[in-house]
């Protein structure tokens, strides 16, 4: 199977760590993993630089844009299927601006027209509400003023901007899409195992949750809890001491089962698009 992965989110979304992550999943012998590695085509060093850092504890550097990855294929296989994977590590500063700007290059339209699955990296300390405009300062409150310090990416509601988006893949694509939503960062939630990211969806993101289910002959949705580092940078201790790495990964799907495996959310949702 050819599956091309698209991945899309925000600064600081989680892309990169998740990446490198998978990468060390794949490619470790300890602990069985839904899929593994047969072969990689692209910057083999960039995928070694990304999950040294995992390792490490280490900040990862954000994708700029200029920097990005456009080409980067696994052919990934569970012991009797091959899966192609292509996916390109873009910045999260390319979707703020297609946001902003509403355009996109030729080379992204393409992407997006072939992606098989949508990956959407949402991190969950960076969801930000509508602010009401009787909360602003009154001497901000003038059309003039408000129009002058906006600036949509950093101000128009998380939600908002990720339907906007989603509406233009399905403007691409213009057929049903596969849609898996990642929730990074799900270790700094309080009983993190025991709450459901489906439902943490419809609570902290009701628009966005309206928007999918009203849409659902055209986007079929998961949703996972994922952390991916299992920690915070401040952790390195901690999360060092573990002896295997893979373990400090937590994937939590919606009927709330844990584990430390990114390649089921992969398995999982290109298995989906076989049947249908």
């Amino acid at each position: 199977m050819n599956k091309n992965f698209f991945i899309m989110g925000a600064p600081n979304a989680g892309k990169s760590t998740y990446l490198a992550a998978l990468w060390h999943s794949i490619n470790q012998k300890n602990i069985s993993t839904s899929l593994t590695l047969k072969k990689m085509t692209g910057d083999l060093q960039y995928l070694y630089q990304l999950e040294h850092k995992w390792l490490e504890i280490e900040q990862l550097e954000r994708t700029v844009i200029g920097q990005e990855k456009m080409q980067l294929i696994l052919l990934l296989t569970d012991g009797e299927c091959d899966l192609n994977l292509e996916f390109p590590d873009l910045s999260g500063e390319t979707f703020q601006n297609i946001y902003e700007t509403r355009e996109l290059t030729v080379e992204l339209y393409e992407k997006i027209s072939k992606a098989d699955v949508i990956l959407y990296f949402i991190n969950i300390e960076n969801i930000f509400p509508a602010e009401l405009i009787s909360k602003l300062p009154s001497e901000l409150r003038t059309e003039e003023n408000l129009l002058k310090s906006r600036k949509p990416s950093e101000h128009d509601p998380t939600q908002v901007q990720v339907i906007d988006l989603l509406q233009i893949i399905l403007e691409i694509k213009r057929e049903p899409i596969q849609l898996g939503i990642i929730l990074s960062a799900w270790d700094l939630l309080e009983n993190n195992e025991s709450v459901n990211p489906k439902k943490f969806l419809k609570e902290k993101m009701s628009m966005l949750w309206q928007f999918i289910e009203s849409n659902n002959k055209k986007i079929f949705t998961k949703v996972w809890g994922v952390s991916a580092l299992g920690g915070k940078i401040e952790d390195v201790d901690r999360l060092l001491s573990i002896e295997e790495p893979i373990n400090r990964i937590k994937v939590v799907n919606e009927a709330n089962m844990v584990s430390q495996d990114v390649t089921s959310i992969i398995s999982e949702l290109s298995g989906e698009l076989y049947d249908n």
